[in-house]
């Protein structure tokens, strides 16, 4: 009795009509009546999940629009109800089966969540790298840190989700994108705020080199021309991006 009352109350928050229905019947009268109690508690839910969507998705709520978004979000609850028991893992899935560009704007606006709520790590500081040879800083391993993720997309999509996003801290390109397609690299700084840059479109192969184990020399092959290596490197380490390993080089 008790399991089927929580199903239903369950299915009934997630806005199924047929949950709704299931447990009114369980439900005894008071000063309100069952039927407008269990919808404002039905309401009360969809009205929150909507907001943690808005919260972790404010490009696509631009772009649809108020009420189309609050739409969506309602969608999104009945096909994808939450699964962990954390509001900030709520809503991975949304705007997957949106058309182009709103998929990526879905999937640039997850990543800046995702990078602020990603685990800590000690970040590698320029010093350790002083003194070393080419031949030694070339096999070192440099792995960025967890908040560090990267998406590629026209220049103008990315440029227009990032200069759209006053809540980001903007940097400056270490160099010159004269391509239609880029990299956008979003990360959570140490003042504990989401940052984003734009890079080559081959900087998604080096970072994913990087991040998959790769040793500077093997990942830098990602790179279609050497000279980007220098900017993008001092980029990441000016920035904190590369987490300190424990067979890091040892203090000059």
């Amino acid at each position: 009795m008790l399991i089927d009352l929580q199903r239903a109350l369950l299915s009934a928050c997630y806005g199924d009509p047929d949950g709704y229905a299931a447990a009114l019947p369980f439900l005894s009268p008071a000063s309100v009546a069952a039927d407008k109690a269990l919808y404002i508690h039905t309401a009360t839910v969809t009205a929150a999940l909507t907001h943690v969507l808005a919260e972790a998705y404010p490009s696509v709520k631009v772009a649809l629009g108020e009420e189309v978004f609050a739409d969506a979000a309602r969608q999104h609850l009945r096909r994808h109800p939450p699964g962990p028991p954390m509001l900030s893992a709520y809503g991975v899935d949304f705007g997957a089966d949106m058309a182009f560009p709103l998929s990526l704007l879905a999937k640039l606006d997850w990543a800046a969540h995702r990078a602020y709520f990603a685990a800590d790590a000690t970040p590698l500081t320029p010093d350790r790298l002083s003194g070393l040879t080419p031949d030694a800083v070339a096999g070192l391993h440099l792995p960025p840190v967890p908040s560090a993720l990267w998406l590629t997309g026209p220049l103008d999509i990315l440029t227009g989700w990032r200069d759209g996003r006053p809540d980001l801290v903007a940097v400056p390109p270490p160099l010159p994108l004269d391509s239609t397609m880029a990299t956008a690299l979003i990360w959570r700084g140490a003042d504990l705020l989401v940052a984003a840059t734009l890079l080559p479109p081959d900087a998604v192969g080096f970072l994913t080199a990087l991040a998959a184990g790769d040793d500077l020399l093997t990942a830098a092959g990602h790179l279609t021309d050497g000279g980007t290596l220098p900017p993008i490197l001092a980029l990441l380490l000016s920035h904190g991006l590369v987490a300190a390993t424990e067979d890091e080089p040892p203090p000059c």
